[in-house]
C-alpha cells in the first residue's frame, strides 16, 4: 500500500499521507514526483493532510522545506501533535500554514495572499 495518495481538484493539489506512516526522504520524493505529474511546470497551491502520521525523518524535513514547486502550502492536522510535526515548514521558502480545518485551509489557499504568516491558523473574518 502506498504511503500517500495525491490528486488535483479545482486548481489545488491534494496530498494525503496514510495514518501510521513515518515520512522518509524516499516517501517525500515519491510524493513530489506524483504531484509534479498533475501540475507540470505550473505552480499551484498544495493541501497536505497529515492526520496520524507517526513522524518525519530529518532527511525528509530538509527536502520538504527546500522544495519550491508550490505557490502556497496548507498543512492540515488534527491536533497539537500534528502541528509540532509540521514544524519543518518554518524554514520553507513557500508560504505555509497549519490548520485543523480543511475548509479554512482551502479558503486560505484560494485567497492568494503572498504574505508569509508562519504556522498560525488563518484569521477569521
Amino acid at each position: 500500500m502506498d504511503p500517500f495518495s495525491a490528486h488535483l481538484d479545482k486548481g489545488i493539489l491534494w496530498l494525503r499521507w496514510r495514518r501510521g506512516v513515518e515520512i522518509t526522504h524516499p516517501h517525500a520524493v515519491a510524493a513530489a514526483r506524483a504531484l509534479a505529474e498533475f501540475h507540470g511546470p505550473a505552480t499551484l497551491p498544495l493541501l497536505v493532510h497529515m492526520h496520524g502520521i507517526t513522524g518525519i525523518t530529518p532527511e525528509a524535513r530538509v527536502g520538504m522545506a527546500a522544495y519550491r514547486g508550490f505557490s502556497r502550502v496548507a498543512l492540515v492536522g488534527e491536533d497539537a501533535v500534528d502541528e509540532v510535526m509540521s514544524g519543518f515548514s518554518h524554514r520553507s521558502p513557500t508560504d505555509t500554514r497549519f490548520f485543523t480545518s480543511e475548509a479554512e485551509a482551502v479558503a486560505w489557499l484560494l485567497n492568494g495572499s503572498s504574505v508569509r504568516q508562519g504556522l498560525t491558523p488563518a484569521p477569521r473574518d
